[in-house]
């Protein structure tokens, strides 16, 4: 291997187990809001690297695979486009991995939303703030999405105190966090700044300075905001960094599309599933599939009314026996015509993370 995107290929490979084609691999990298992609990015303990290559094609993946053939890093199945790593492959896999840590608080399932636009707003306000207390009012904006600009004029508009205050007060946040953090990472993320006679580096500028490989400068990169979310929202230390993303949080349950946060107000409401479908004009199985997010997104939500205690037990017994994730050969297990393909997916969802 060459390059850290056949790493993270051949990863999702491995964590696969030949159960789905290569092309879901496709799908969970671009961050496909799919009730398919959705689930196997949680069944497959997947979530970290859904959405965190959006412009990811298919030519590339092909091209990989491919490789890989040439290599013997994977093995064909009897299922058409799926693979296994074949020992080869996760030894090789093992020994990059050892030199390039996989990146631990990545989670594009949970950020993939709102990693550009929190960067985006920082990057401005810093360089914003750096601009204005140095007196250079004029400057040519790193950020050119209109709405970014938008946030942060406002942003400074009701913070009105002393520009230099604010500006100590969100470098000793930064500070805090970045304590916290690998000395890539600390590194990376400075490096990307923008400020006054300053411009922020490409991760290509990055990876040569470095002499590491880019995708692995932009994965970490990507694991140090992640890391900074995460932590931001679990502390209220950081009030500064917190109101740059704080309208994504107001945002009901920021992880579930906006259609499944619509068919979850109407099941708090009490209707059933069948009566959604209907006031939403929608089939059946839509409204399951936007349960199924539901439960993958709080496994806490209460699945009795859909699944019995009795039923959810003999899914469960099912799983464990055969070790797969595959519906079919679940439901071929529990033997009961009863149970359905829908009830299944609760279960595994509600099971969690592979």
């Amino acid at each position: 291997m060459n390059n850290y995107l056949q790493v993270i290929i051949l990863y999702a490979i491995k964590k696969f187990q030949g159960e789905r084609s290569i092309y879901a691999i496709y799908h969970m990298l671009q961050g496909k809001k799919s009730s398919q992609t959705i689930q196997d990015a949680h069944l497959f303990g997947l979530t970290n690297i859904f959405g965190t290559i959006p412009r990811f094609t298919r030519q590339q993946l092909n091209q990989n695979i491919q490789l890989f053939h040439e290599h013997n890093f994977i093995e064909i199945t009897d299922k058409t486009d799926a693979y296994i790593i074949s020992g080869q492959g996760g030894r090789k896999l093992t020994d990059y991995l050892k030199k390039n840590p996989f990146p631990t608080s990545l989670n594009g399932w949970k950020y993939q939303n709102i990693t550009p636009i929190f960067w985006g707003r920082l990057n401005l306000l810093i360089q914003t703030i750096s601009h204005i207390v140095h007196n250079e009012r004029r400057f040519y904006p790193i950020q050119r999405n209109p709405k970014i600009q938008c946030f942060v004029k406002e942003f400074l508009q009701n913070n009105r105190q002393d520009r230099g205050l604010i500006a100590q007060h969100l470098y000793e946040e930064l500070i805090s966090l970045l304590e916290l953090q690998s000395n890539l990472k600390r590194d990376i993320f400075i490096l990307k700044l923008t400020g006054v006679n300053r411009i922020g580096l490409t991760f290509e500028q990055i990876a040569k300075s470095k002499d590491v490989e880019e995708e692995y400068v932009r994965f970490t990169f990507l694991d140090s905001l992640h890391q900074m979310l995460a932590e931001i929202e679990q502390v209220t230390d950081y009030p500064i960094l917190a109101s740059l993303f704080s309208d994504w949080q107001r945002n009901g349950n920021p992880h579930l599309t906006h259609s499944t946060q619509t068919t979850l107000r109407y099941i708090q409401a009490g209707k059933t599933l069948f009566e959604i479908a209907e006031i939403r004009r929608l089939k059946v199985n839509t409204i399951e599939d936007h349960l199924v997010e539901i439960v993958l997104s709080d496994k806490s939500f209460p699945i009795a009314e859909y699944v019995s205690h009795e039923d959810e037990g003999k899914i469960i017994a099912a799983i464990k026996e055969l070790n797969t994730k595959q519906l079919k050969a679940i439901k071929q297990e529990v033997d009961n015509k009863q149970i359905s393909f829908f009830q299944i997916r609760l279960v595994l969802a509600k099971l969690g993370d592979g």
